[in-house]
């Protein structure tokens, strides 16, 4: 046997995975790992013959239970199911954000909020969006957008108020088209002291929101249009959002009020 046989051993069947799920909670006889997994006796103690040929399990005073190379084999297996359910669960978002995920901790995959638009709801990501920003004043508001939009305009206007510290950054497109789309308000912003926007030359390619405790990244289409966002307020999920913030930030320089943006 080798290693590949080994592995399609193991996910040849459901109650492979259960038995070996089962075992690592505790020792037990074949006839309650047949109870407790579903399956029949015979099966469990195949399964378990099998275990034993590899060395994942070992017989003592009647009880199966895990060797050091079985509980190995099943931290490795859980770990790798566990990338490939959040690989599915995030695909269009890992698809149009590049490498932004790249040496991403488990911790903060585990516990980002994921929103993907369908068929039937093409508008979620961007209804997840507003959602997170919400109506109310908050203090401090920092951003990244690729793209120009009445919609994120109008939404953030609703929550920033006399006080809010407001950073964002744009690629020189947006900023053109802003300056030209959005006169009024552009030249409104700039006159304000607690507003700053910064401005990179490279095209931006992903979306970002840092607001009052809670991060989100959003990732887009070629054609602008926001198909997935990732968000959480858990702590490591804000702290990854600020670590991407500043070094987005990093490469833009302020635009200065009575700059041009050509």
């Amino acid at each position: 046997m080798n290693a590949r046989e080994d592995v399609a051993f193991l996910v040849g069947s459901q109650s492979r995975e259960s038995i070996l799920q089962a075992l690592a909670r505790e020792p037990r006889r074949p006839t309650d790992l047949a109870r407790v997994c579903g399956c029949a006796r015979e099966t469990a103690q195949r399964t378990l013959a099998g275990f034993c040929d590899r060395g994942w399990v070992e017989k003592s005073d009647g009880l199966y239970r895990l060797t050091p190379g079985g509980k190995m084999v099943y931290e490795q297996y859980t770990d790798l199911v566990d990338t490939v359910e959040c690989t599915a669960r995030m695909r269009e978002f890992l698809t149009n954000a590049g490498g932004v995920c790249d040496d991403v901790p488990d911790d903060v995959l585990e516990q980002l909020t994921v929103t993907t638009a369908v068929d039937n709801d093409p508008h979620a990501p961007i209804n997840r969006y507003l959602t997170v920003l919400g109506s109310d004043t908050v203090d401090k508001f920092r951003g990244v957008s690729p793209i120009v939009s009445r919609v994120f305009n109008e939404a953030a206007e609703r929550v920033l108020g006399p006080q809010t510290e407001m950073e964002l950054v744009v690629d020189r497109d947006v900023l053109e088209r802003s300056m030209s789309e959005y006169t009024e308000s552009f030249e409104l912003g700039q006159e304000l002291d607690q507003f700053s926007l910064r401005v990179v030359e490279d095209t931006l390619e992903l979306g970002l929101l840092l607001v009052d405790g809670h991060g989100l990244v959003a990732a887009y289409d070629d054609y602008g249009n926001m198909v997935s966002l990732v968000d959480g307020d858990a702590p490591e999920v804000v702290t990854w959002v600020e670590s991407l913030y500043e070094s987005i930030r990093s490469e833009s320089k302020p635009l200065e009020y009575g700059d041009s943006a050509v």
